[in-house]
């Protein structure tokens, strides 16, 4: 599982004679960050020339490496032996430049001459006058110590890097970081967030409408009314004759379309259910591939129109109820925000909402056993109700831990049987509104748990939430695992649009 950590840059500044006791640092903050990245989340990550530099032009070298690492360094290691180092155009070494630059932000360094006995040989006089002034600038200063073995420097080193990073401030610092920063926002009505809660007319979260269906539907009608393929005329072949048979519109059907356009005030022509000489071939029909019709391109358009009509009506039929249980009713958008540097597990959101303004699952609309059926094998009423991810806040669903689909059967019966649609139906809206819903005086308490949020992301709640009533605000608290804190706040509301 992720783990928030506060990560240190450190900067280890030294010419190139002091080739220990770089790797003594490397194992020094190896050791530290062993010892206390989990148990603090303070981790240090050594910076040098070797290794994070890389090749650039169009710049004078020490520029380069200040830009591309140094500058962004929290603290460095300086160490002097034998050799000072190159000089910069503004000073003297590499190594003096980056201590000046580390000092003059106010940053830490921790400085070292070493006093190792050395060879004649790597004496150099000019280098040991250069270290020798270099020294006395500082002495007054006290940031730096001397040490006259490696593992003497080890030790001092690694002492005196545990006692600045595990300073009260640091860590302190460090716990500071390590807490998210959670609050409950509100989402307007055009999908933008808010700190003010935005009460607006409910819409089914889906492109269908009856509007679209009218629409769909008086434009079928008048593409068949425009078709003439001419009236039926008397089969010369009889001997194909006997394997087919002419192609009707059933009366039934033709009733029930006649029905609705009446409903639209639309005039049908007397021709309208012609089909001209369309006939089916009844050997090679079947039930799953349907008919195997027999005719001019013309009819058999008419025909695949007519039957479209009939299916597109059909769906109208049913989603009417569906929009129509929801074509008064109000709701608002929440959700969480994450405004921190660290992740965050088990957040629990819990707001208050006046008894008589919220719409639980025991309020909400009543539908026939076919109606259940039809939105619980038809429509995915987790879109229906839910809330869609933004270039501003994710889906609920993309912060739980186990984002497999979650698969509520519904009742299945053999062919003509209908299922009882209750249990399946309650089952799903539970589901969906996934909110724990309490009593308490006149307000319901309701609560909602995100299993993870990461840092500087927003989560939506699962579903919107219905609105009966008036209100003025929404007091809330957040508790979660990264933060021993309570969150608390409020949420003042808009009625305007109520």
């Amino acid at each position: 599982m992720a783990q928030s950590i506060t990560l240190y840059n450190l900067l280890i500044s030294c010419p190139s004679d002091v080739k220990n006791e770089v790797a003594l640092i490397e194992t020094a903050v190896s050791e530290f960050n062993e010892l206390y990245s989990d148990t603090l989340g303070i981790t240090i990550k050594t910076r040098h020339w070797s290794k994070s530099s890389y090749a650039k032009s169009g710049g004078k070298p020490q520029t380069l490496l200040n830009e591309q690492f140094v500058n962004k360094c929290d603290a460095a290691v300086a160490i002097f032996w034998t050799k000072f180092g190159s000089p910069t155009d503004e000073y003297r070494s590499g190594t003096e430049e980056e201590i000046e630059i580390m000092l003059q932000s106010g940053k830490q360094v921790f400085m070292y001459f070493s006093d190792k006995p050395i060879s004649p040989s790597q004496m150099n006089e000019d280098e040991y006058k250069k270290i020798y002034a270099f020294r006395n600038k500082y002495k007054n200063r006290g940031i730096y110590f001397t040490y006259s073995s490696d593992e003497e420097f080890k030790k001092l080193f690694f002492a005196q890097l545990s006692m600045y990073f595990l300073s009260d401030k640091k860590v302190k610092e460090a716990t500071v970081n390590n807490v998210s920063d959670l609050k409950l926002m509100s989402i307007d009505e055009n999908g933008k967030l808010s700190e003010e809660v935005y009460i607006y007319p409910f819409r089914l979260n889906t492109q269908t409408s009856m509007y679209q269906f009218f629409d769909t539907i008086r434009l079928i009608y008048q593409e068949i009314a425009g078709m003439n393929v001419g009236k039926r005329t008397t089969v010369n072949n009889a001997f194909f004759a006997g394997f087919t048979s002419p192609v009707d519109i059933d009366e039934e059907e033709r009733k029930f379309i006649t029905t609705v356009a009446e409903q639209l005030e639309l005039e049908l022509p007397d021709d309208f259910f012609d089909l001209g000489n369309l006939v089916k071939d009844s050997l090679t029909s079947n039930f799953l591939n349907g008919p195997n019709l027999k005719g001019t391109s013309e009819e058999k358009r008419k025909y695949w129109k007519i039957k479209r009509l009939h299916e597109t009506i059909s769906k109208a039929l049913e989603w009417a109820p569906v929009e129509n249980a929801f074509s008064k009713k109000r709701c608002i958008r929440l959700a969480v925000q994450n405004c921190g540097k660290v992740i965050d597990e088990d957040v629990e959101i819990t707001f208050i909402i006046p008894q008589e303004a919220l719409l639980t699952l025991d309020g909400f609309p009543q539908f026939k056993n076919d109606e259940m059926g039809y939105m619980l094998n038809d429509c995915d009423m987790s879109v229906l109700f839910g809330i869609d991810s933004t270039a501003e806040y994710i889906e609920y669903s993309e912060s739980k831990r186990n984002q497999g689909f979650n698969y509520v059967p519904h009742s299945i019966g053999l062919p003509g049987y209908v299922p009882n649609y209750s249990d399946d139906f309650t089952a799903e809206l539970k589901s969906i509104f996934c909110y724990s819903v309490y009593s308490e005086s006149d307000n319901y308490i309701v609560k909602l748990k995100v299993d993870y949020i990461k840092h500087n992301t927003t989560v939506a709640f699962p579903s919107i939430l219905f609105i009966e009533d008036t209100f003025k605000e929404i007091p809330y608290k957040i508790t979660s695992k990264n933060n021993p804190g309570i969150v608390e706040g409020i949420l003042n509301v808009q009625n305007s649009n109520f």
